[in-house]
């Protein structure tokens, strides 16, 4: 392999990687159970949310 194809190898694990990464960190401080449309709505329930057909 030429030096500019493990370049760009490299570049471009450390982009996935590093979205990865980000994601992940994202995720640990906004978990999906307090984020989104309903977040942590009393009214979101299970039971509630199933009785309403969601």
């Amino acid at each position: 392999m030429s030096g500019t194809a493990v370049m760009m190898m490299v570049l471009f694990m450390l982009v996935i990687w590093g979205g990865l990464a980000t994601s992940t960190y994202s995720l640990m401080k906004n978990p999906d159970e307090t984020s989104g449309k309903l977040g942590d709505n009393p009214e979101a329930t299970d039971e509630k949310l199933y009785d309403q057909g969601y």
